[in-house]
């Protein structure tokens, strides 16, 4: 397993270099830069101006020679300097990373506890009302776009009921800035996400026990009396858990990048607002670096789902 690990991770670095020459060059792809819009046209000499920040942004060399300078700055832990918030990219990062990584937190928490219960409940009286009943009300949530959700959710339990904010990462009165107050704002964006993913893992959860539940094991593990509970926590979950720890797998690498949306509609500093800007400003150091982590977290959630197949399935080794 760990010459496994090892030979995967040094296959991510080649990847991994790939993803940023794309990024850089549809980037660079885009029409007019950063400057063009946070130089006011009425500046007298503006263009004598502009072209003097491109040169000395380096914007006036060659492709190739920005990207070597870009690559190797960044090796060096030096992430670049924002064209247009005038600080250092990686103090820019830092409070928007850790904004997302709460918000993806609690909505695969929210997600795994309600989705798995639910898929287990269906699992065990298939064909049901209940079973019927969630399948529709799943059907109905995975075809709605998360987006679609969360502007039903700030209208509710925002605007309508002020029960939660509909904005913002952080509070204004006592004790903004608080863990409390952290989670406080990312509940609402949270359960937006929690809501699409918690079908998803219902329905793989449903699937893969009642097909599990007509192995000859499981017969065999019935007909030696053993009860209906222990036969489906010790028999049929576990065995039924492969295609959940893909499904987790995957989320790990989605919990940064897939929240871009969401943070746009909700104005929330994290990831995936700061891209948002970043892209919209031609903002290229920001934007290259988000871009980045954006890569690794899909790297290491399918690096994480194929370790944890072995973990839950012993028959799986890694040679």
């Amino acid at each position: 397993m760990g010459m496994y690990i090892f030979r995967r991770l040094l296959g991510l670095i080649p990847m991994l270099f790939l993803i940023t020459v794309a990024v850089f060059l549809m980037m660079h792809a885009a029409p007019g830069n950063a400057f063009d819009a946070i130089l006011n046209p009425g500046i007298k000499d503006m263009a004598a101006l502009q072209q003097r920040l491109i040169e000395s942004a380096g914007l006036n060399k060659p492709l190739w020679w920005q990207y070597v300078h870009w690559l190797t700055q960044f090796v060096q832990g030096n992430w670049g300097y924002s064209f247009t918030q005038h600080q250092l990219v990686i103090r820019l990062i830092g409070p928007a990373l850790e904004n997302t990584l709460l918000l993806a937190v609690m909505a695969e928490m929210m997600t795994l506890s309600m989705g798995i219960p639910v898929g287990i409940l269906q699992a065990r009286n298939p064909y049901g009302k209940f079973d019927y009943g969630v399948s529709i009300i799943s059907f109905v949530l995975f075809s709605v776009p998360y987006f679609i959700l969360a502007i039903f959710l700030i209208y509710f339990f925002a605007i309508d009921l002020k029960f939660f904010p509909a904005q913002g990462a952080v509070g204004t009165g006592p004790g903004a800035g608080s863990f409390l107050d952290h989670v406080y704002h990312a509940f609402l964006p949270a359960l937006a996400m929690a809501l699409v993913g918690t079908t998803v893992y219902s329905r793989y959860t449903r699937g893969t026990m009642l097909d599990v539940r007509h192995e000859d094991y499981v017969r065999t593990a019935f007909a030696k009396g053993l009860s209906g509970s222990l036969v489906f926590r010790k028999h049929v979950l576990r065995n039924a858990m492969i295609p959940i720890v893909t499904q987790f797998g995957y989320d790990i690498g989605g919990m940064v990048g897939g929240t871009v949306i969401l943070e746009g509609l909700f104005s929330y500093q994290g990831m995936g607002l700061l891209t948002i800007n970043a892209v919209n400003d031609r903002d290229y150091p920001v934007l290259m670096a988000t871009s980045l982590l954006f890569a690794v977290g899909v790297l290491f959630g399918n690096l994480v789902a194929d370790i944890l197949y072995a973990v839950v399935d012993p028959r799986i080794r890694y040679n």
